[in-house]
């Protein structure tokens, strides 16, 4: 056997031994992994024991995970982090660009003796960095903290501007002008790439998600082929791959979840293969043998050593103490911003082969490289370890636990959609698993159904693990789907709960079906229900349409702080729709919530009318999110129960989504003596037993003609208007009640009318023939909010429990006041 090795089979699997037993070693020597690597890139490699040559093979392999590198910075940072903190971005980038400059121009002039240009080259690579110990950040989970964000930032404007300098100097030293058409040119063609991919990429980016039925395997495929694209046209517009590899990574921040098969595919296929041989071919560069060669060649190097490790040290310091950062944010810049690789050997290869450059200043680059490297990942190390610990403690909130997701699933096609959003609402530091739920009804013989349930939730299993979430995997035998839902939410302390929804209203008397009605109305957790036609990842916009009173909601804190989550992690812009009410309530304490998010309000005149005024607003690209309240909550108004229908039948390709905010609904959190009884809403008056009518048009004639609050001359209108109603927007508060409402001129409080036929009566196109009609009178002048409020009131009595009952069991009032008065001293 000969050295190197040329066997392609043999160079592979000792490469691959490299990459599983260096960092090993390194954690033994407690050494950051990074170091490990690049010593054992130094040892066998051709300047070492001579295992492995540094062909085209390592070259290539290397090229792609310093492209890696720079595309997963691109796809990690906080965008919106960007936004709000663009000036420390640009400040940083400044900074850490001119000071090494300053510092390594004095070098090369009064130091080393070079000219004015050569100094300037010399001064470029010291400019320049490459985020080589970028990896350490993502095992940390600060990729998305202000310091990383940054330093990535600056990275990318220290790096174009040197090698925007290294152009000029390139030009000039070719003896070409550098006149007004070169800057010309050279600027058009970096404004027209980067319009370019900015523009088409996104475009073609969400075609191919939403359109191209295929899986996570020629996603991958897909991003890495339209990420290379893109550091390839870099290089023809006159700028480094690795400015466009950064450039596709931030185009595709929003279109991939940090929580998905694809991030996890990505991140494996860079971190375990490609970033590892990079800097194992950055440990082949280095030839300690050089500094034997003569004085210069340890002066070259000392000098450029130390200038590098200083001007970096000063520029983090420097914006430390303008920005305010504490001072291992400062250290951690530091050690992302000190590391010289790529960008600088781009530089001095450059400056060698146009004669600016001789041997002397190589070995001192190769010197610098190896010193700045090491440098880097034990700061970066040791300062992140601090910066994630000083993040724990800020982010912890005794108050708040963890959400705990629940996923019911019917079918496997049900699952992907819901891991998505359960991808985006899981918190970043989370080590809750996921829920997902299959209920089987308990019949005689429930084993294949189990067995079948079995195998939904195995393929929700597999999903998850490759994203890295736990998942918890929960099978229920019970009597029907709505105690089985309902009894896994208690038992595993579930705070937020998924379903699917085919968007279909099955009658105007039910929104999204009778199981799931039945779910919303007996739960008090936070329920999501989603109708999804398209890929969440697509998103552009989230349009978050409120409606009144949704402020005094009990649980409206949570429910915006969810909202804001799934914004943040989707990528999107958040535009909220409520009336001006409702907006001068929650504008500050929105805006002040985290995460933060491009957000928006838009104001509507009329919530009956949203739909149109969507219309009106609406874009290819919109996740339509509606707040949805029980019947009897403070917001409750009957046109909430057809809005959902409406959406998804007015908007058939864009995601629809409906949250019904947290609370304890009043049959779980009072008191007996605190639930409003029939007599708090309706007079003994005004309550009509056995009635017997024929028709719904007769019962609503005998409940206005009996109210003398009512003008004769107007009872006829009233009549004529509640009829209508009656047919096409009747509101069922129960399965035997239902409520009609309107506004009548002469009256000067609300009046509640409440009849109790012995015949069922027919109500519009429900299903179901209700006994019970009550009828809701507001004043002509009344404000909405007094109107909701009434409302409210009305629906929490109907749908107390036993409260139908006692009605219709009831033969007069007295009799009424004795059953009430009975059922509450039992439960005393």
């Amino acid at each position: 056997m000969t050295l190197p090795f040329s066997d392609p089979v043999l160079i592979f699997a000792s490469v691959m031994l490299l990459i599983l037993s260096a960092p090993m070693l390194a954690k033994l020597l407690r050494l950051p992994e990074i170091v490990g690597l690049i010593i054992a890139g130094m040892i066998v490699g051709p300047h070492g024991v001579g295992l492995l040559e540094r062909d085209q093979t390592i070259v290539l392999l290397g090229n792609v995970g310093l492209l890696f590198i720079m595309f997963i910075a691109g796809l990690d940072i906080d965008l919106n982090q960007v936004r709000r903190k663009k000036s420390h971005t640009l400040v940083f980038g400044l900074l850490t660009f001119a000071i090494p400059m300053a510092m390594g121009t004095t070098l090369g002039m009064a130091g080393f003796g070079m000219t004015a240009m050569v100094s300037v080259l010399l001064a470029s690579m010291f400019s320049s960095h490459t985020l080589l110990t970028y990896p350490l950040i993502g095992k940390l989970g600060l990729a998305k903290t202000r310091s990383v964000t940054t330093t990535i930032g600056g990275t990318i404007i220290t790096d174009t501007m040197a090698f925007l300098v290294l152009a000029v100097i390139a030009t000039a030293a070719r003896g070409e002008t550098l006149d007004t058409m070169f800057w010309i040119k050279q600027t058009g063609l970096i404004i027209v790439y980067g319009a370019t991919v900015v523009t088409l990429l996104p475009i073609a980016g969400r075609w191919f998600f939403r359109e191209v039925d295929v899986d996570e395997d020629v996603d991958f495929v897909f991003v890495v082929a339209a990420t290379f694209l893109c550091a390839w046209l870099a290089h023809l517009a006159g700028l480094e791959p690795i400015i466009g590899a950064f450039l596709a990574g931030l185009t595709f921040n929003t279109l991939i979840p940090e929580k998905s098969q694809l991030m996890s595919r990505i991140h494996f296929a860079g971190n375990a293969i490609f970033i590892p041989f990079f800097l194992l071919s950055v440990g082949m560069l280095v030839d300690l043998s050089l500094l034997l060669t003569g004085a210069d060649a340890w002066i070259i190097s000392s000098g450029m050593i130390v200038i590098a490790l200083v001007s970096k040290y000063f520029a983090a310091q420097v914006f430390r103490f303008l920005l305010r950062y504490n001072r291992h944010e400062a250290h951690l810049i530091y050690g992302l911003s000190v590391n010289q690789a790529a960008a600088t050997l781009a530089a001095v290869l450059i400056g060698y082969n146009i004669g600016l450059f001789d041997e002397v200043v190589i070995t001192g680059t190769i010197m610098m490289i190896a010193a700045t490297c090491v440098v880097g990942s034990f700061v970066t190390q040791s300062a992140g370890k601090r910066v994630a610990l000083l993040a724990k403690q800020t982010e912890f909130d005794a108050a708040s636990a963890a959400n705990r997701i629940l996923i019911p699933l019917k079918q496997r096609a049900d699952s992907d959609e819901l891991l998505d959003i359960a991808f985006l609402l899981r918190e970043k530091h989370s080590t809750e698993p996921l829920f997902p739920l299959n209920v089987v009804q308990d019949i005689h013989n429930s084993d294949p159904q189990v067995a079948e349930a079995e195998k939904i939730l195995a393929h929700y299993v597999v999903r998850a693990t490759d994203a890295g979430v736990p998942v918890i995997p929960v099978t229920r035998v019970d009597i029907n789907i709505v105690s089985g839902v309902l009894g896994a939410m208690k038992d595993y302390r579930i705070s937020i709960a998924l379903f699917n929804w085919d968007g279909k209203q099955s009658s105007r008397a039910r929104t999204f079906g009778r199981y799931l009605d039945a779910i919303i109305y007996r739960s008090h957790q936070m329920i999501l229900v989603n109708r999804i036609t398209a890929p969440i990842n697509t998103a552009q916009r989230i349009l978050f349409i409120l409606p009144p009173l949704a402020e005094r909601e009990i649980g409206f804190n949570d429910l915006a702080k969810t909202i804001k989550i799934l914004a943040n992690q989707a990528g999107t812009s958040l535009i909220i729709l409520c009336n001006e009410t409702t907006h001068q309530s929650i504008r500050k304490f929105v805006k002040s919530i985290r995460p933060h998010v491009p957000l928006s309000f838009n104001v509507y005149s009329s919530y009956r009318k949203v739909t149109a005024h969507l219309c009106s607003m609406n874009k290819k690209y919109d996740w339509l999110i509606m707040m949805y309240a029980r019947k009897g909550d403070i917001a409750w108004q009957p046109v909430m129960n057809l809005l959902p229908g409406m959406f998804t039948r007015t908007f058939p390709d864009h995601p629809v989504s409906v949250i019904i905010s947290p609370t304890e609904h009043p049959q779980d959190s009072e008191t007996p003596e605190e639930q409003p009884g029939v007599f708090s809403v309706f007079k003994p008056e005004n309550i009509h037993l056995h009635i017997r009518v024929k028709s719904t048009g007769e019962a609503i004639s005998r409940l206005v003609d009996s109210c003398p609050q009512i003008s004769d001359s107007e009872k006829q209108t009233v009549i004529a208007v509640l009829e209508k109603n009656a047919m096409e927007q009747p509101v069922e508060l129960f399965a035997d009640a239902a409520l009609l409402h309107t506004h009548v001129d002469g009256i000067t409080e609300s009046i509640a009318l409440l009849g109790v036929s012995d015949r069922p009566l027919k109500i519009g196109d429900s299903n179901d023939e209700p006994h019970l009609l009550i009828i809701l009178l507001g004043p002509e002048e009344q404000e909405t909010t007094q109107h909701l409020q009434a409302l409210a009131a009305v629906a929490r009595v109907i749908m107390k429990p036993g409260t139908v009952t006692q009605l219709r069991a009831a033969h007069s009032i007295n009799d009424l006041m004795d059953q009430i008065n009975f059922s509450e001293s039992v439960q005393e």
